[in-house]
């Protein structure tokens, strides 16, 4: 991963507050993205940043969270890279405190007399949330129809999405076909694969 950063000279550089969120982010679609020192004090954090703060990635103006092991590999990397002795950037598993599991990749910013960190997350799930809701506005989907194809996403087959939407099996199965028939596919899978690879073409 290359970024380009342009800083201000250190003397010029003014003290954050412990944490600022951008009211100007592209709302669903940020990736979460943090800035933070090596004591784990955030500076910077995105909306995308914000809704994990909200699942419990972070509070108070810290970056901390239930999963110990992420903590003391992160910990462990601010350290050695502020010692010169390790990568400039680093890629480490971090598993959610509601189970989901989630990338993040770490780069040094080191430069203009600061040591900072920018920190971003690979959200699958989130990805595919995501790409559920803009598959179902641009198929023309009815909510129940939505709920299905997250369900079908997510591996359910027609029988334990019925009974989590509390429908019958046939009108899941109805729902279905009528999935495939919007979405131009003909099989889970595919639709499932429709589904993770979406790309809506600009109007």
């Amino acid at each position: 991963m290359s970024m380009i950063f342009s800083l201000p000279n250190a003397a010029a550089i003014q003290p954050l507050p412990p944490c600022r969120v951008e009211a100007q982010d592209q709302g669903r679609a940020a990736k979460p993205l943090f800035v933070i020192d090596a004591d784990l004090r955030v500076h910077f954090r995105n909306q995308g940043a914000a809704a994990l703060v909200r699942e419990g990635l972070g509070s108070d103006g810290r970056l901390i969270c239930s999963d110990k092991l992420f903590a003391a590999r992160l910990q462990t990397w601010l350290k050695r890279r502020l010692g010169g002795v390790a990568s400039e950037e680093i890629r480490l598993p971090l598993l959610m405190r509601c189970g989901r599991q989630t990338v993040v990749e770490a780069v040094h910013l080191g430069g203009a007399g600061m040591d900072l960190f920018i920190l971003t997350i690979d959200d699958p799930q989130r990805m595919i949330d995501r790409n559920v809701d803009e598959v179902a506005e641009a198929c023309g989907l009815t909510p129940t129809e939505a709920r299905m194809l997250g369900l079908i996403v997510k591996g359910m087959d027609t029988v334990a999405a019925a009974r989590k939407l509390n429908i019958a099996r046939t009108t899941a199965r109805t729902h279905l076909q009528r999935l495939f028939a919007k979405t131009g596919t003909a099989r889970q899978s595919e639709l499932v694969r429709f589904v993770a690879t979406f790309v809506e073409e600009a109007a």
